[in-house]
C-alpha cells in the first residue's frame, strides 16, 4: 500500500498542531512551579555501640510540579532520611535520600551529603561536687555536706567523656535552721551524655551555735577637762550574750564598745553606745548598751605645814601631856 503523503500531510500537521495547542493550554492553565520546603531528617539503621554527631535536624529541598499538584503539597508529603547502618568510628560522609509524591521532581537537596563524626559509646566514673548557695540563718552553723553517691557513671561518646572530669550539683541553704536533705538531679550539660544514677542524695547538717554571757568593756578615749577625773562607770546591761563557735567564745574575755570620746568634759557622760561584734561571732544581744560615766573634780591636796609651826605644835602637845 502506497503512503499518500499529500493526502495525510494535512492530518499529521493537524495532529502536531493539536499537541502543541494542548501543551500551550496546559502550561497556561496548569503551569510548572517550584517550591522550597524544610523537612525533618530521619535517622535509620544506627549501629549498636556507636553514635553519630553532627547530623542536622532538618534539610532544605527544592521541588517542581504542576501547579495543581504543588498547591496541595505540605512538609509531610516528603521524607528525608540518612542510613547509619554499618557505620564505623571516625568521620563519615552520608547521602541524604529524599522521596517525593508522584508528579513531583526533587531539584535540590541542601545538604545533599552530611558529614558526621562517629564515636564509640563508652562509660566513665566521675566524682560529684556540691555548690552551696546562700547562707544559713543567723546563729546557725553549716556542717560538712554528705553526697550519696559521691561518684556517678557517665555513658556517651568517648571523645565527649574525655572532657568531663566531674559533675556539679547545687543546694540552696539560705536561712536554713535545720539539717537539709535534698534529692538533686545530676545534669551533665552535654547532649548525648547521661549519668547513672540520675539523682544524688545531699545532706547538709545545720546546727545552732552555742552562746555565752560576757562582760562589756567601754572603750573611753581622751581625758576630762583639767581638774576633773573619771569616776564610776555604769553599764546597763553589764553582760551581753555572744553567739559564736565554742572556740571563739572560749577565747573572748569581754565585748568592747565603739570609742566614747570624753575629751574636755566637765559633767557626767550618759549615752547609748554600740558594741563591736567580735571576730568569728555571729551576733551580740543586745548590740548596744546604756552607759553613765561619772566625771568628778579632783580633790585638792592639803598645803604642806612649815617646819617651825610643826615644831611648836609638837611642843604644845608635849606640854599638855
Amino acid at each position: 500500500m502506497t503512503f499518500r503523503w499529500r493526502d495525510n500531510s494535512i492530518k499529521i500537521l493537524a495532529f502536531f498542531m493539536a499537541v502543541l495547542l494542548w501543551v500551550y493550554v496546559t502550561n497556561e492553565q496548569n503551569p510548572i512551579i517550584s517550591r522550597t520546603y524544610q523537612i525533618p531528617l530521619v535517622v535509620q539503621g544506627q549501629s549498636e555501640g556507636y553514635v553519630a554527631n553532627g547530623l542536622p535536624e532538618k534539610v532544605n529541598i527544592r521541588v517542581k510540579s504542576p501547579r495543581n499538584i504543588g498547591a496541595a503539597l505540605g512538609v509531610g508529603d516528603f521524607n528525608a532520611k540518612v542510613n547509619l547502618l554499618g557505620i564505623t568510628e571516625g568521620n563519615q560522609q552520608l547521602p541524604v535520600l529524599v522521596t517525593a509524591p508522584p508528579g513531583v521532581e526533587v531539584l535540590q537537596v541542601i545538604p545533599q551529603v552530611v558529614e558526621v563524626l562517629v564515636d564509640r559509646i563508652t562509660q566513665k566514673n566521675v566524682p560529684v561536687t556540691l555548690n552551696i548557695k546562700g547562707e544559713v540563718a543567723q546563729s546557725y552553723l553549716r556542717g560538712e555536706p554528705v553526697l550519696k553517691p559521691s561518684v556517678v557513671t557517665l555513658y556517651g561518646p568517648s571523645k565527649l567523656l574525655a572532657e568531663i572530669n566531674k559533675l556539679g550539683v547545687s543546694v540552696d541553704v539560705s536561712e536554713a535552721q535545720d539539717t537539709l536533705v535534698r534529692n538533686v538531679a545530676v545534669q551533665t550539660g552535654v547532649k548525648g551524655i547521661t549519668a547513672s544514677p540520675g539523682r544524688v542524695l545531699v545532706t547538709v547538717p545545720v546546727t545552732s551555735l552555742p552562746s555565752g554571757d560576757l562582760p562589756v568593756n567601754i572603750n573611753l578615749t581622751g581625758k576630762p577637762a583639767e581638774g576633773y577625773q573619771v569616776g564610776q562607770i555604769l553599764v546597763e546591761p553589764a553582760y551581753v550574750q555572744v553567739t559564736a563557735p565554742q572556740q571563739v567564745i572560749d577565747n573572748l574575755a569581754a565585748v568592747y564598745s565603739l570609742k566614747v570620746d570624753i575629751s574636755g568634759v566637765t559633767e557626767d557622760v550618759e549615752r547609748e553606745v554600740v558594741l563591736v561584734l567580735p571576730d568569728g561571732a555571729t551576733s551580740v544581744q543586745p548590740d548596744r548598751v546604756h552607759i553613765t560615766v561619772s566625771i568628778e573634780p579632783l580633790e585638792e591636796e592639803p598645803l604642806p605645814v612649815p617646819a617651825e609651826e610643826a615644831g611648836e605644835e609638837n611642843s604644845e602637845n608635849t606640854n599638855e601631856q
